[in-house]
């Protein structure tokens, strides 16, 4: 049976304080696995398989269905780089620590800065984690307030960015941090996915103008280009209508 990961939304980006969360969104990312010779894929899953390959002795393979856009912001390695290294744990029988090493795998490939292990806890496990990305712990594995929706605008692949745009505004984020860890998890997302729009030059007139029409959070989730509303269930219309004007919005749960 594939193993079945999620996309994600940012609620903190790590970058800039090396603290991230995420929550999961009900965008599924299948991954199985086999044994036989790797069909050539990109540098994440060549380097998950040969990380398994040379440990089990035997040639593996992995092959991935994904509705993520690639390098969007929605998590999509992260999802895939958990399902995969989940999957092929599962036919060695390599035990291994599934969201670390997914996580430091994903900084060997150069798909993440920081690993990105908080994308990945919520990507394998659902609701929202808080994670130490710079020690590769994580902190904390909660529920997602229930009675809300995403709107999505799912974009990618993103433009070349500096992390440094996010680093040099680390005050910004350590403020959203004490929201995090106060419980205020709805306010610190929306705070961070503006402050992520501000500093990359994402649409933050149109995220205004979200919250504007009723959403509780708006914002750039990851790095960009996608973008998210957070809204009361039932009340998706008017950003639905606001993102039709930039693409194709989604609605999706919270997982």
């Amino acid at each position: 049976m594939p193993v079945v990961t999620h996309g994600g939304v940012s609620i903190l980006n790590a970058i800039p304080l090396g603290l991230g969360s995420s929550c999961a969104v009900d965008i599924n990312v299948e991954v199985d696995a086999s044994y036989g010779k790797p069909q050539p894929g990109s540098a994440l899953l060549d380097t998950i398989t040969k990380f398994f390959g040379e440990r089990s002795g035997r040639e593996v393979s992995v092959i991935v269905k994904s509705d993520l856009p690639q390098g969007g912001g929605l998590k999509s390695s992260s999802a895939v780089a958990a399902g995969a290294v989940s999957a092929l744990s599962s036919l060695t029988g390599l035990d291994v620590d599934i969201p670390v090493l997914a996580a430091k795998l994903s900084i060997e490939a150069g798909v993440s800065i920081t690993g990105a292990l908080d994308d990945v806890a919520a990507s394998l496990y659902g609701g929202i984690s808080i994670c130490d990305n710079t020690n590769m712990r994580i902190l904390r594995k909660i529920p997602f307030p229930e009675g809300y929706v995403f709107v999505l605008l799912p974009r990618g692949p993103r433009r070349e960015f500096n992390p440094e745009l996010l680093r040099k505004r680390w005050p910004a984020f350590k403020s959203i941090s004490n929201l995090l860890h106060s419980g205020n998890y709805i306010e610190a997302m929306s705070r961070n996915g503006l402050t992520v729009s501000q500093a990359l030059g994402y649409e933050t007139d149109v995220l205004l103008k979200a919250m504007e029409l009723g959403a509780r959070a708006s914002g750039v989730s990851g790095n960009g280009p996608s973008l998210f509303a957070l809204v009361k269930e039932g009340d998706e219309g008017p950003a639905m209508e606001l993102f039709s004007k930039l693409g194709t919005p989604i609605v999706r749960r919270p997982v």
